[in-house]
């Protein structure tokens, strides 16, 4: 009798293990993702970042048939944020928002960022890219970008400039330019490219880069003079605006957007990451979207993205430290 028990106690045991294992193999076999995806935005809320971000995250949630849920994480340049990124578990179910700042100029400007931006992130993929322009105040005696340029060599550190701050797109920018040309400017940082620009409209300082929608209605209001913008072909959105290139060959700033994901995430969530971006991007309210706020559909896949982060820091690396822009 003893002996029959110990045999049903023994198949019970194992019908049990069996029924365990089968669970465990379904819970494994279910397709990512099974529940909302945070959004790391390195930014403030309602900001222009932020806006991205919200947009991106309803349609990839769309898509992907879970919610996405933005979480803002501001603070150092955006690398507070994009270490929350790089430290977070490799499920997929932390992605991060990023864009040439966070992954090109923070880590070259900021000597403890707190993340490599090549080993700490698998790369999704690339969603859209975005050029400045150079603007004078319409009173400015430069009608083209040469004329800038001679005066600055004429009088070196004579004309100053206005961004956004030390480390800033619109810094480098010029910086580039000065490199580039052998001309030199005097940097005047301010917080933010709003009051930059107040100054710019004010003729205080001769002259600064902006993204180009900011500063397109004072444009067509002839209130500031469009000398060139930085990419390199003529933006969509000006086109009778030359390139700087067409008067310094190989010069461009062209900034990109995209989402990364900590290293380590596996390659099957990558994918499906990155083909689920894929459509959103080709979605018509999609390219309405950005082409609204000065941005370039540019679409690229993990390999090709990875790639495109590479290069520019092997690009802005010598610019940086020629402009001597660095936060301990």
């Amino acid at each position: 009798m003893r002996k029959l028990s110990t045999i049903r106690g023994i198949h019970a045991t194992a019908a049990l293990l069996l029924t365990v294992l089968a669970h465990a193999a379904m819970a494994q076999a279910q397709p990512w993702p099974t529940r909302p995806v945070e959004l790391i935005t390195p930014f403030p809320a309602g900001g222009p970042t932020d806006d991205v971000s919200r947009f991106l995250a309803q349609r990839l949630g769309a898509e992907l048939g879970q919610p996405v849920v933005v979480v803002n994480v501001a603070g150092a340049g955006g690398s507070i944020g994009m270490q929350r990124v790089a430290r977070a578990p490799k499920d997929g179910y932390t992605i991060g928002l990023a864009h040439t700042g966070t992954h090109t100029l923070t880590p070259l400007i900021y000597a403890h960022a707190g993340y490599d931006p090549v080993k700490d992130f698998s790369p999704v993929a690339q969603l859209t890219e975005y050029s400045n322009v150079l603007v004078v105040n319409a009173q400015a005696p430069y009608k083209n970008l040469q004329d800038l340029i001679s005066a600055a060599k004429r009088n070196p550190g004579a004309i100053n400039y206005g961004s956004a701050g030390n480390g800033t797109s619109n810094h480098l920018s010029t910086e580039m330019l000065a490199t580039m040309t052998g001309a030199k400017f005097t940097h005047v940082p301010y917080k933010g490219s709003a009051p930059a620009l107040i100054d710019v409209l004010a003729g205080t300082v001769p002259f600064m880069f902006d993204v180009l929608p900011n500063s397109m209605a004072h444009i067509r209001a002839g209130k500031l003079r469009a000398l060139a913008t930085t990419g390199k072909t003529r933006d969509r959105m000006a086109p009778e605006i030359p390139t700087v290139a067409e008067t310094v060959p190989g010069y461009a700033v062209v900034g990109w957007v995209g989402i990364v994901a900590p290293a380590g995430t596996p390659p099957q969530v990558v994918d499906r990451l990155s083909k689920s971006l894929e459509k959103v991007m080709a979605q018509p309210d999609s390219v309405a979207f950005f082409d609204a706020r000065g941005n370039t559909i540019a679409y690229a896949g993990p390999a090709p993205f990875a790639a495109r982060i590479a290069d520019d820091l092997k690009r802005w690396a010598p610019v940086v430290k020629s402009s001597g822009a660095k936060v301990d």
